[in-house]
């Protein structure tokens, strides 16, 4: 009995999801031959059989799965598979039926939602699993159709909408930013992530560095009453920004200080979970004082998000970007660096007030041993 073990894909992902299989369940495999197709947050591939035998399948179509798990035995001979089959507890692999829940991989999601392809749209493809050329299908063929009347917003982009412009038309908003050293803090998140086996990421990080300096700035973590006047908070309650392809969602890491930072990408890892499924609760997405905003992706610089109603300021953070500067010595060193940006009501504080946080918040980031 060979294991089938699927690999390490894309370095960036904790699962995939197994679009479909290539050979029947139960076929006989004569060697190296494409098995099945596994969708990754950047692409598909195609997972080749190590050897020869009958393919019994573990895990169905458009189910999730995680690198290294194994997904299938090759058997010798039909008779060990049969063996098998009436000793093993396991129960055997489904797949996904029509009539089930509609499943999209994380980066077919994400092409539908850059193109505003709806999910009806999706279902009307009449598949149950969906993929990047799937959408691209889709991107295509509207393409070709003349343009017709505008899209409907959804019901949730609509609220965020309203959120943006409550924002806008109550908060004054004024910004700054900082330039940051995070070599340090990627390496103690990559020995935080070996050690712990949790995905401990930059952002992670900075909402720990965030919430270390609730009491040295309470004013950042305070809420502007009717009245004019200021209600602190007693602890960090860290938001943090989040659109796994569904709609925005701010869930909140509470009593972020006191957390350590494999707890703190624990949560994470769940929230962007439930941000794929759309399967928050309330209290999930409840009493935040701050607000966390990554914009990591490949090329970012800088963003400059809306301060929530009823807080005080949000803390972005732009992608990693590497520079070359001479050291001391002339000899020539490459930098990891990102842009901080804090925006702030300015009703509460002044500039003197954010460019004190900022500063803080790249010092935790620069010498993080407290992070951990």
């Amino acid at each position: 009995m060979i294991g089938i073990e699927l690999p390490t894909l894309n370095t960036n992902d904790s699962s995939y999801t197994l679009v479909e299989w290539l050979v029947p369940d139960g076929n006989s495999i004569e060697g190296e031959e494409p098995l099945a197709v596994v969708e990754t947050s950047k692409a598909s591939e195609e997972i080749e059989s190590t050897g020869s035998g009958i393919l019994h399948v573990l895990v169905g179509g458009g189910q999730e799965c995680r690198p290294g798990q194994t997904i299938a035995y090759l058997f010798e001979s039909a008779e060990e598979r049969d063996s098998y089959r009436a000793s093993a507890a396991t129960p055997a692999a489904t797949s996904a039926t029509p009539g089930a829940e509609l499943s999209i991989t994380n980066a077919a999601r994400e092409l539908a939602d850059r193109h505003g392809v709806s999910e009806d749209e999706l279902r009307g493809l009449g598949r149950t699993v969906i993929r990047t050329a799937d959408v691209e299908a889709l991107v295509r063929r509207a393409a070709s159709e003349p343009a017709t009347a505008g899209r409907q917003l959804s019901k949730r982009q609509r609220t965020v909408g309203a959120v943006v412009t409550e924002s806008m038309r109550t908060v004054p908003a004024a910004a700054a930013y900082a330039k940051v050293d995070v070599g340090q803090a990627e390496e103690l998140a990559r020995r935080l992530s070996e050690r712990t086996g949790s995905f401990v990421s930059l952002p992670v990080l900075l909402i720990k560095a965030v919430a270390r300096r609730h009491a040295a700035h309470p004013l950042m973590f305070a809420a502007l009453t009717d009245d004019g006047a200021v209600r602190e908070s007693e602890r960090a309650h860290v938001g943090v920004t989040m659109d796994a392809g569904r709609g925005l969602y701010t869930p909140v890491v509470h009593d972020a200080a006191e957390l350590s930072g494999d707890r703190i990408a624990d949560l994470l890892t769940g929230f962007r979970s439930k941000a794929f499924r759309g399967t928050f609760q309330a209290a999930e997405l409840a009493g935040a004082n701050i607000m966390v905003a990554p914009h990591t992706t490949e090329g970012m610089v800088l963003a400059t998000p809306i301060v929530f109603p009823g807080q005080t300021c949000v803390v972005s953070v732009g992608a990693v970007d590497d520079q070359v500067l001479l050291d001391a010595q002339g000899t020539p060193r490459t930098h990891r660096f990102v842009h901080l940006g804090l925006v702030y009501d300015h009703r509460v504080v002044n500039g003197r007030d954010a460019m004190a946080l900022l500063k803080d918040v790249k010092e935790e980031l620069e010498a993080p041993a407290a992070l951990g």
